[in-house]
């Protein structure tokens, strides 16, 4: 075969080592050009190879293929660019470069996520989650989505993130808290997040950073733990973002955790009002107001109003009362009030107490600052305005106490500072009607000592109505017990001829324990309950009614053994208690009780709790007061109670009694006008007599068929400048 000529094979090219297998060529020609092997057929082909051979494709016998060598082709097009190769070497680090104006856009970020937690823990740690945090100006935004659960009565528990073991502080705590008022096992989805700029008392710089979840129990509720649970049955993660601080400046902190090194000093200021005549009359809007300066970012307020509450005119009528902050409701805890309904027109002054713990007034932190504290009236939602009254024939006062978290400090320990341990459950509009038994309404504590006891105080309405002659006892358990040391914490209602009256209002129960029948209170968790039951002598029971209309609480306070000494950092206070003092006394001590005061520049809080009652009349009016070694209190004012009643509207043809337990409280300095009260020991009293502006005695009964009591407490002197009625 010479020329050129049409060929049809099936090739196997070996290039090299290489074996490349060709399709079927149909082509005029086949030539070789100094190692290049070149197919022509619609466009060139090239292989180059140092050596080219050829086999047979089916028997790789070596074929001896005539060739001819053409003419040198026309040069082809470019062919496509090859694959990039390997990277060379690293050059040598230049020079740095300027500062950078800003953070890194490209921050980092991390998600930990679990497919199914499932984690039964009470308490502390949960879960864990890495970054590297590339800049020193940077914030981390924390979140969290997954399941939640607490199963459990009134209760409460905190979710919250540390960073590095601390929790966010500025600008505040990254946190979550699960409330219920009834034992519920619901699983809930949970999202929560936040930026945080400082852990404790750390900016958060550039390196590597543990986040952590946590668990606690909420505040106010006294450190006690519930069943809770995290991450039930779906994949929960935490996702941690390096984000740049805000555009526009600084956010300002809002501190509420109790910060490193704090010490508790007490800080608190009453407010007196003597008669409070301007406004007693006042059926809606402000009747007392006040400004207190608050020292701290991250305390709470206590707010208490002492003095006489009354609604009249109306028949299934209600008025209501409510401490506000800077115009605004207490909305953290719960707002503070109480409330008076009556089904007919009765015109009765009763003492009533008012008191709730506050961290959050309209949805805003209560900070450090002066703040406008204002008692307030108007109706009850859904009813038309009464006739109301406010603080009439008695001094009237607001007491608003600056007060830190509950601590967990061993009370027994006399050489770590002193700090207030406490829990505080309010219950909003918890209404029950019950005729025995609990009443729905406790309160739990972890007690951090063994010789310290415990202050239980309830403050709510409660009303005992419809009965020609009845009564009805209301009293306090300790994981199910009695109080038997010092004496039971109870109160009762009694009433004779108040069948028509269906009277709902504002009571206060309150005692010292330090055992019950299942023995002293040591250190451990307790739960008080609010009970109700017959009164003793009484075979009846009858129906009751507590927590109308109005937030109801119960508080419990942990009290270390008293100081003996004006070194001593721990309170000093006596509680003294009589069971069924049942007394008709006027003009004369009713009751007395013992203090030993150790400072010369304080004051002393005088509180008595029990029973009180006007008899047998229907136009009369009765005080009773508190005296220091036979004298009352002048310096500021009087702290007394008066119950007036006004029958004569109410068309009875018998006059009724109503014997209602009473709060009567306040701060003394001394009994002489601008006078102070040295050192030494003195004596506490409580005395009956005749209203101002009334000229004849009447009937009373004074601690009826419960417990009476005394607590008195040292207090530090207020600073006038800091307590101003004006602003």
């Amino acid at each position: 075969m010479s020329g050129f000529g049409l060929l049809r094979v099936t090739i196997i090219l070996l290039i090299g080592s290489c074996s490349v297998i060709a399709q079927d060529l149909t082509g005029p020609a086949i030539s070789t050009d100094g190692g290049n092997l070149k197919f022509i057929k619609a466009g060139n082909v090239v292989f180059e190879a140092d050596s080219v051979s050829f086999v047979s494709a089916s028997s790789g016998a070596p074929l001896a293929l005539p060739v001819q060598k053409g003419d040198p082709g026309l040069p082809g097009p470019a062919g496509p660019p090859g694959p990039t190769g390997p990277g060379g070497p690293m050059g040598p680090a230049g020079p740095q470069g300027p500062n950078s104006p800003g953070p890194s856009s490209a921050n980092s970020w991390n998600q930990c996520a679990w497919s199914a937690l499932e984690l039964p823990n009470d308490y502390g740690y949960l879960a864990s989650c890495y970054i590297n945090k590339k800049q020193n100006d940077t914030w981390l935004k924390i979140a969290w989505d997954g399941n939640l659960r607490i199963a459990c009565t009134y209760c409460c528990m905190r979710w919250y993130f540390t960073v590095d073991g601390d929790e966010c502080t500025d600008p505040a705590p990254i946190d979550t808290a699960v409330f219920q008022q009834q034992t519920l096992n619901i699983i809930r989805q949970t999202s929560f997040s936040g930026v945080c700029k400082r852990a404790g008392q750390r900016p958060l710089t550039a390196g590597s950073k543990r986040i952590q979840l946590m668990l606690m129990e909420c505040r106010g509720f006294g450190g006690y733990i519930y069943d809770s649970y995290t991450g039930f049955d779906s994949a929960s993660r935490i996702i941690v973002e390096e984000v740049p601080p805000p555009a526009g400046g600084v956010v300002p902190p809002v501190v509420t955790m109790t910060p490193p090194g704090y010490i508790y000093q007490p800080h608190l200021c009453q407010y007196f009002y003597y008669r409070l005549v301007q406004n007693q009359e006042r059926n809606v809007g402000t009747v007392a107001y006040a400004y207190f300066t608050k020292l701290h970012d991250h305390t709470l307020l206590r707010v208490t109003w002492e003095g006489n509450l009354r609604k009249k005119g109306c028949n299934g009528c209600c008025t209501q009362w409510v401490v506000k902050i800077d115009g605004e409701d207490c909305t953290g805890f719960e707002k503070i009030m109480t409330s008076i309904y009556s089904a007919t027109d009765f015109d009765v002054f009763e003492p009533t107490t008012v008191s709730g713990i506050c961290y959050e007034a309209g949805g805003i932190p209560i900070e450090a600052q002066q703040h406008l504290v204002t008692f307030e009236v108007g109706n009850c939602e859904g009813s038309r305005i009464a006739d109301a009254a406010t603080g009439f024939l008695s001094t009237s006062r607001l007491i608003v106490e600056e007060l830190p978290h509950s601590g967990y400090v061993d009370l027994d320990n006399t050489t770590l500072p002193y700090s207030p341990h406490w829990s505080f459950c309010p219950i909003p509009q918890a209404q029950t009607e019950a005729s025995a038994g609990t009443q729905g309404i406790t309160c739990s504590m972890n007690k951090s000592a063994d010789h310290s006891s415990l202050l239980l105080t309830f403050t709510g309405n409660m009303k005992l109505a419809g009965c020609q002659e009845c009564c009805m006892r209301w009293f306090f358990t300790i994981n199910g017990e009695e109080c038997t040391d010092p004496a039971p914490i109870d109160a009762v209602i009694y009433s004779v001829h108040t069948d028509q009256m269906n009277m709902h209002r504002g009571s206060t129960i309150q005692g010292v324990c330090r055992a019950t029948a299942g023995g002293t209170l040591v250190r451990g968790a307790y739960t008080a309950a609010l009970n109700v039951g017959r009164c003793p002598g009484f075979n009846t029971t009858f129906i009751t009614s507590t927590g109308y209309d109005s937030t109801s609480s119960v508080v419990i306070e942990e009290l270390p053994v008293p100081a003996v000494s004006s070194s001593a950092s721990r309170p000093n206070w006596q509680h003294c208690s009589v069971s069924s003092l049942n007394s008709s006394a006027v003009n004369t001590s009713i009751m007395n009780c013992s203090f030993d005061k150790i400072h010369s520049n304080s004051s002393i809080k005088v509180t008595w709790n029990g029973n009180l009652a006007v008899e047998n009349c229907t136009m009369c009016c009765m005080r009773w007061y508190v005296t220091i070694n036979g004298m009352e209190c002048r310096n500021p004012g009087p702290v007394d109670a008066a119950i007036k009643q006004d029958l004569i509207g109410a068309r009875l043809s018998v006059p009724f009694d109503l014997h209602s337990p009473a709060s009567i409280s306040g701060i003394c300095k001394g009994t002489i006008p601008g006078g102070t009260l040295d050192t030494g020991e003195y004596v506490v009293g409580l005395t009956a007599g005749i209203c101002d502006g009334y000229s004849q005695t009447f009937d009373v009964l004074t601690g009826y068929n419960s417990v009476s009591r005394f607590i008195i407490e040292e207090m530090p002197s207020q600073r006038e400048d800091e307590c101003a009625l004006f602003g």
